[in-house]
């Protein structure tokens, strides 16, 4: 089994990437300039909790406006990004141009364009069976709802390969 690093205190955003208003939703990343295939983009940092741990501050933001932005690491172990990072505008699309490439980052999928909006397949960062996100992506592939049990989809699983969260690669490889 891959042993997962400590993430770095902070995230990075490249400067190839900057944020605009998004018509998947709110906010969202952009390609600055061209981007050529497997440039990382971002690298996610934070602090590692455990679930009870991110139960407990979800529970805390719940009705707040609080935004706490997470991804899974390993079993029973999340990483929270800090408040008010760009990263955080990074929107979901069901046919990405950003995916994995280390447990904390993200690189591009294939060539893009400058303007082009930098998206992620939110399936590809939680294996929470209780999450459930409608989906705004637009794109030919999507799947109208997103979810914690996504990474059980066996076109997803060849579509992506290697380029999952730890959790969610250990997940696959042992279904």
């Amino acid at each position: 089994m891959e042993t997962t690093s400590l993430p770095d205190p902070d995230c990075w955003l490249s400067p190839l990437a900057r944020v605009d208003r998004s018509p998947i939703e709110g906010e969202g990343l952009f390609a600055a300039a061209p981007i050529a295939q497997g440039t990382v983009i971002s690298r996610f940092g934070g602090r590692l909790v455990t679930d009870d741990e991110l139960r407990r501050l979800l529970t805390r933001a719940a009705g707040t406006g609080n935004y706490v932005d997470t991804l899974s690491i390993r079993r029973d172990l999340n990483l929270v990004l800090p408040p008010n990072v760009p990263n955080h505008a990074g929107n979901h699309s069901c046919n990405p141009n950003l995916w994995w490439v280390d447990p904390y980052a993200v690189a591009a999928r294939r060539n893009i364009e400058p303007g082009e909006e930098l998206t992620l397949d939110y399936a590809t960062i939680t294996d929470d069976p209780s999450f459930e996100m409608p989906c705004s992506c637009r794109s030919a592939a999507c799947r109208g709802q997103v979810t914690g049990r996504d990474w059980q989809l066996p076109q997803l699983q060849a579509e992506y390969g290697q380029h999952w969260v730890p959790v969610l690669r250990e997940h696959i490889v042992g279904s």
